[in-house]
């Protein structure tokens, strides 16, 4: 029997004590993999600290800290992968609070990864995920499959959430190599922009290995398109009359400056196109009908399609 790969799974907590045992137990009965859990804690008001102490007393591959200050959830997840420690795993996972995993997400992963990656190349897996409202089920992902034809999707829009995340080590010190002094977006955008400009990313949108509760406490919820949505349409209307952050453009420039060494030609174009699309009115306009960029709900791409018009992003 070989030596089973080493996974560092990464679990941020916020108020989590209705689920987050479920989710320890879960994560702990993984199969064919050798898994370390660490937990960071930020500041929760309720129970959720002491339900982790109880698993670190119990788990010697369980790590529970408390973040001094409240960080939120971007650089809550975002600094354990960049703690000293961090650097003696094979494969990398994040996790939510309050999903349950199938005993072998971890594993399926892995073996896919080593099936479709040759050597030291970078690469970043996810797959689909079922969610769970009161007693429905629906999966979410597969509907995102062609995104992965237009790699600048992720630039306006992130469709991979890092619940479904698991990359390789390589990619790992690719990300480790530079840390901003902030994330705009969220962690799991940064990871898909490392996996998708300096590396390969593999999508399996075929299996769901896990359940996401939708309860409510979710810091972030579905990856809704919400086709109809007035307030979204609202939204993009005022940004013509009033000031604005571009947090996709912002993201973009310190991803594009901190890892230009490792950008693959296709992600260097990519981002040096969306980068330099506000120069002008022509490249406005011109970026707006790109193809480089899409999702499946017409109505949100042409909202999408506006929005680069106005330079929202």
């Amino acid at each position: 029997m070989g030596v089973r790969p080493r996974v560092l799974v990464m679990m941020a907590t916020y108020k989590g004590e209705r689920w987050v045992g479920e989710q320890i137990d879960s994560i702990l009965g993984q199969e064919g993999v050798d898994v370390t859990l660490r937990i960071c804690d930020d500041q929760s008001p309720d129970g959720t600290f002491s339900i982790c102490k109880k698993y670190a007393n119990r788990f010697p591959n369980v790590v529970v800290t408390r973040n001094e200050t409240n960080l939120g959830v971007n650089d809550n997840f975002m600094q354990m992968l960049y703690e000293d420690d961090a650097e003696n795993y094979d494969y990398y996972a994040f996790s939510d609070q309050d999903d349950l995993w199938m005993p072998n997400k971890l594993s399926a992963a892995v073996d896919m990864i080593e099936k479709m990656i040759v050597g030291e190349e970078p690469a970043l897996y996810y797959c689909d995920l079922i969610n769970v409202e009161g007693s429905s089920e629906s999966r979410e992902l597969y509907r995102f499959t062609e995104c992965e034809r237009h790699p600048a999707t992720v630039l306006l829009r992130n469709y991979i959430n890092g619940c479904v995340m698991v990359f390789n080590h390589a990619l790992a010190r690719i990300v480790q190599s530079y840390r901003p002094t902030h994330f705009p977006r969220m962690h799991d955008v940064w990871l898909h922009m490392a996996g998708r400009f300096c590396g390969t990313v593999i999508a399996d949108t075929d299996h769901a290995y896990m359940k996401r509760r939708i309860t409510g406490n979710n810091v972030v919820g579905k990856t809704t398109l919400n086709p109809e949505s007035i307030g979204e349409t609202i939204k993009l209307a005022l940004l013509a009359l009033k000031p604005y952050e571009r947090v996709q453009s912002e993201t973009a420039r310190l991803f594009y400056d901190g890892y230009s060494d490792y950008l693959k030609p296709e992600g260097r174009r990519v981002l040096e196109e969306f980068l330099h699309y506000r120069d002008s009115l022509d490249a406005r306009i011109r970026y707006s009908g790109s193809r480089s960029y899409w999702i499946p709900s017409p109505e949100a791409l042409l909202r999408m399609r506006v929005g680069v018009l106005l330079g929202f992003y």
